[in-house]
């Protein structure tokens, strides 16, 4: 489970949706700081810049690695 905090406070949390057909989707839905369900998800929030971050620090580590294995082969 992945929670993310938009600029502004707005939390973009998972969700699923099951279709008329039986088709079952996963998705996200926003929950603002003034509905009854934001302090439940709080806790679960990462900033989406941090996540960014993050995600550019492994890739450039997996990159990083792909070079010095080339480097000694």
């Amino acid at each position: 489970m992945s929670v993310i905090m938009l600029p502004g406070g707005v939390l973009r949390v998972p969700t699923a949706t099951t279709l008329p057909n039986g088709t079952k989707v996963d998705g996200t839905r926003e929950v603002r700081p003034d509905d009854p369900e934001y302090p439940h998800w709080l806790p679960y929030a990462q900033r989406e810049a941090e996540l960014w971050q993050r995600d550019e620090a492994e890739q450039d580590q997996r990159i990083l690695a792909r070079w010095r294995r080339r480097e000694s082969a």
